[in-house]
């Protein structure tokens, strides 16, 4: 019997070490800026708008809209084999900020498809962003 490989997970160490944390908690946090307000993901040192070298980090709300899918049939990691073919979704938060993502039952919505986000626990330290569609 072959073993399968594993996936690969995400850094918890770095610059987003903050997000990492409030996934595991259920919910988005993102940067925003201490000046402005600006939200802002990935993290970055400065607002991208005043550029203000302070921000903090903060809930947003876990709903948005998807504005393309992608499908992907050609394997770029070993861990992924067994869901292919596997579809990738880009989904724009209400509060302007996109995500790429997956849908939690491994649709290819349509674009414009309202979704909230999912919290899928992968390890004791990981947990992975899905969303699934709004009823």
């Amino acid at each position: 019997m072959t073993e399968t490989p594993a996936k690969p997970l995400p850094r918890l160490d770095g610059a987003e070490a903050p997000f990492w944390a409030g996934l595991r908690e259920g919910e988005i946090r993102v940067q925003h800026c201490a000046a402005c307000g600006t939200p802002r993901f990935p993290a970055s040192r400065f607002c991208p708008e005043c550029h203000s070298d302070t921000a903090d980090w903060q809930p947003v709300t876990p709903e948005g809209e998807v504005e393309s899918h992608c499908t992907f049939h050609k394997c770029y990691f070993p861990g992924f084999v067994a869901e292919m073919p596997y579809t990738v979704v880009q989904v724009k938060l209400s509060n302007g900020l996109r995500f790429f993502s997956n849908m939690a039952d491994g649709s290819a919505p349509a674009t414009g498809t309202r979704v909230r986000a999912v919290f899928e626990p992968v390890t004791p330290e990981v947990t992975l962003l899905k969303f699934e569609a709004l009823p």
